[in-house]
């Protein structure tokens, strides 16, 4: 009766002997916000498009002496904002104006091109700016440009920034950053990019 028992039991232990434990597979955990790509807002970007164009070691005086006037940004392809669409305006204006303010910062002489020749008074707001030529200061004396272009890519921009002297065409100094699309709008649930319908889920990423 006990061998009868043993000779199972045996069996069974060796059976348990040969099996190996199923290996534990860790997988990675992608952290991926849930709003958006970036959560750094646009000057974060600006600022760093900066350092790339005007490398100047601390403590040390601009090398740049001439006066810079800064345009607005434009689609590298058409070179030109005239059938653009709001997202891609507002990116280009807003563009110029974070680096027309880093570049002040950093002790840049710098003219504003909007500038009216005198303030127009209205009758709830002073209106110093215009993008009308015959109302504008004529007197500008820039010798030096910064502007660029960008590129859309499916979560983003390409954002290539530019000093050039105005009177030889000389590129002085060039910078180049990847810009996500949401620093300055928030997340949508369709975007269009030319002919194309971009659909975005919840983590910010487009199939």
């Amino acid at each position: 009766m006990n061998k009868c028992l043993g000779l199972p039991l045996v069996a069974l232990l060796a059976s348990c002997a040969h099996q190996q434990p199923e290996p534990t597979v860790s997988m990675p955990v992608r952290q991926v916000s849930a709003v958006g790509l970036s959560p750094q807002p646009l000057g974060f970007y600006t600022q760093r498009l900066a350092e790339q164009l005007f490398q100047t070691p601390a403590g040390q005086q601009p090398q740049l002496r001439h006066k810079i006037a800064i345009s607005s940004f434009v689609p590298v392809r058409q070179l030109s904002l005239v059938n653009a669409g709001t997202e891609q305006t507002d990116l280009a204006n807003q563009l110029a104006e974070s680096l027309l303010t880093e570049a002040v910062q950093r002790g840049y002489e710098v003219v504003d091109i909007r500038l009216r020749a005198a303030v127009l008074l209205q009758q709830d707001h002073e209106q110093a700016f215009s993008r009308l030529l015959h109302e504008l200061q004529q007197q500008q004396q820039a010798r030096v440009l910064l502007s660029g272009t960008f590129v859309p890519q499916e979560d983003g921009w390409i954002v290539n920034a530019r000093l050039i002297d105005i009177q030889s065409q000389q590129v002085l100094a060039a910078a180049t950053d990847y810009v996500p699309d949401n620093v300055l709008w928030s997340a949508e649930k369709m975007l269009k990019r030319g002919n194309f319908l971009y659909r975005s889920d919840r983590i910010g990423e487009r199939p």
